[in-house]
């Protein structure tokens, strides 16, 4: 049945508002899209640039194999926002809607099967699963939930509550993890997505608390989790399945074997549904607008354009080296590096209102001279160029103010090793400024830190409190740069380091193939400072007994090879 019969009920008052809200699929993704484009001209452009490298994925048949056969799998963040004790949902219900996007898009739902034959050969494995975030973006244990009562009765698709300054729940690092916010929506919206391109900070997907999961509550007839299943699908990069061109028959969901439709289907239609001269709507389809019982597939087509997110250049592709899934400490995953503090004492005149490198793109006021922005990131490969747009806001006058932007490329938690200052420059003017630099190709894969320091101090550093200014961190991505997740791991199992605790020596066992004599040691505090006094005599042993007791962490550079391990002095 199409909206124009719903429609035309309504007016002859068949339909009550009610019944329409309760009944009606209501998506608002192309609305919120629609807002963003007019807020954000550089949209457009990202949203092209994308396109273009999902055609370019998509025309090689090779890599569309490769990709399909392989599974990604997703961390995901459930942000609960909840006005009444009923909208704080349990975390068995949203477990449930977990296991339901993993039936889905592995194709393991029970229900694929009624798919009608005419379309059943194109029923498709995404090879997408998902899991509850296990550690946060700053590597603490987490159960992937996090909850925040509100004296906000509803919510509108603005964006309001993915924010903690309009009552909302800031996003995790989005290149790492799928942000779901579950709320009390108004309008009979029953979700929203922002699909890839759009701001770090609002990336993610929106459901109502009425249609999110089984159980609980969950409302007929959209108490099957399907809701997820179809915002989730936009948010990698799907559209509606009739193209969202209204009755024309001219639109298109950029999707070569889902015929061409007129308008969304509703409730639970019967096969055949022809419309725009095909056989039949894919009214089954996920991206339709049907019951959730009547919404059982993927296609073919749709998964070769989702899996092309997680292909070389794609905009999802940092997903796969995400820790977030990882429980910390565990499964090879790096232990966090910690970073010295950086402080403005006073934000009253000048301040930072906007960081934009890739997909980070924040605007602010004062944030008491410190903001920890690392749930905020982009990905950038080793060797390429990049351009980072900053400036300042003032309370009236524009004052003077010094800009260095830093990135820790190898990770080791300062920001003073040699290329790791990218900018630096000063101006009086409240306009957006950039700056030019080149990731080196050196650059160590995995996620680091990016430090904006602006202060009225031209000797300010990456360190410290200073007077006037402020300081905001970021996480940054490295891809394509020296070794992987895996050979990291096999490069710290080929170093042994003994007896640790120590309270004196220890002992460095290389490869057998290496020279301790080739091997340059630092060992640097929990604050990231060099331990100069340490002494290495180039014949394995070092010499610790100096330190003051506590934990540390040792850099090891052995030709192309740079390990970290920890060692705790008693």
């Amino acid at each position: 049945m199409k909206k124009t019969l719903y429609a035309a009920l309504a007016c002859m008052g068949l339909l009550t508002s009610a019944a329409q809200a309760q009944s009606l699929r209501k998506c608002a993704t192309v609305d919120n899209f629609e807002a963003q484009l007019a807020a954000d001209p550089t949209l457009a452009g990202r949203r092209a640039a994308i396109e273009s490298q999902t055609q370019a994925f998509l025309a090689n048949k090779g890599n569309v194999a490769q990709r399909t056969n392989a599974v990604v799998t997703i961390p995901v963040v459930v942000h609960v926002l909840y006005n009444t004790t009923a909208q704080n949902i349990s975390d068995a219900q949203i477990q449930s809607q977990i296991d339901v996007l993993n039936q889905d898009y592995s194709k393991t739902n029970t229900d694929y099967t009624k798919t009608p034959s005419a379309f059943a050969g194109l029923v498709a494995n995404v090879g997408v699963q998902f899991v509850l975030a296990k550690q946060t973006p700053t590597g603490a244990a987490t159960t992937g939930i996090e909850r925040k009562q509100t004296s906000t009765t509803s919510w509108g698709t603005n964006d309001a509550m993915k924010k903690a300054s309009t009552g909302g729940l800031d996003a995790w690092n989005s290149s790492k993890y799928l942000n779901l916010w579950v709320c009390n929506l108004s309008g009979g919206v029953l979700g929203y997505a922002q699909f890839p391109g759009g701001a770090a900070a609002t990336d993610g997907v929106v459901i109502l608390t009425t249609a999110f999961g089984k159980g609980g509550s969950a409302v007929a007839p959209f108490n099957l989790g399907r809701t997820a299943t179809h915002e989730v699908g936009h948010w990698l990069n799907l559209n509606h399945i009739w193209g969202d061109d209204g009755t024309a028959c001219t639109g298109t969901d950029n999707v070569s074997d889902t015929p061409n439709q007129a308008d969304e289907n509703y409730g639970t239609p019967t096969y055949p549904n022809p419309s725009c001269s095909n056989t039949s709507d894919m009214f089954m389809n996920y991206m339709d607008y049907v019951d959730d019982a009547a919404m059982y597939m993927f296609s073919t087509g749709q998964s070769s354009r989702m899996n092309a997110l997680f292909a070389s250049g794609g905009a999802r592709v940092g997903l796969l080296t995400s820790a977030g899934g990882t429980a910390p400490g565990g499964g090879g995953t790096p232990t966090p590096v910690s970073y010295c503090a950086s402080k403005g004492s006073s934000v009253s005149y000048e301040w930072i209102d906007l960081v934009q490198l890739g997909s980070i793109n924040r605007s602010s006021g004062a944030n008491a001279g410190y903001y920890d922005g690392t749930a905020l990131g982009t990905t950038v490969a080793a060797g390429s160029a990049q351009t980072i747009y900053y400036s300042a806001g003032y309370s009236s006058t524009a004052y003077t103010e010094y800009w260095k932007v830093y990135i820790d490329y190898n990770q080791n938690g300062v920001f003073t090793d040699a290329g790791e200052l990218v900018a630096s420059r000063s101006s009086s003017a409240s306009t957006t400024l950039s700056s030019a630099f080149t990731v080196p190709s050196t650059a160590k894969n995995g996620t680091t830190r990016m430090r904006v320091v602006m202060s009225d101090n031209s000797a300010t550093t990456s360190c410290g409190s200073y007077s006037y200014g402020e300081t905001e961190d970021y996480a940054i991505t490295i891809s394509g740069g020296l070794r992987t997740a895996e050979s990291a791991k096999a490069a710290v199992a080929d170093y042994k380091l003994f007896p640790n605790p120590t309270s004196d020596v220890l002992n460095l066992v290389l490869p057998a193939e290496h020279k301790a004599a080739d091997v340059q040691v630092e060992v640097f505090d929990a604050r990231g400072a060099s331990m100069k006094q340490v002494r290495y005599d180039g014949s394995g042993l070092l010499e610790v007994q100096q330190l003051p007791a506590g934990v540390y962490t040792l850099r090891l550079t052995d030709g192309g090879t740079v390990v970290h391990q920890r060692f705790v002095k008693q």
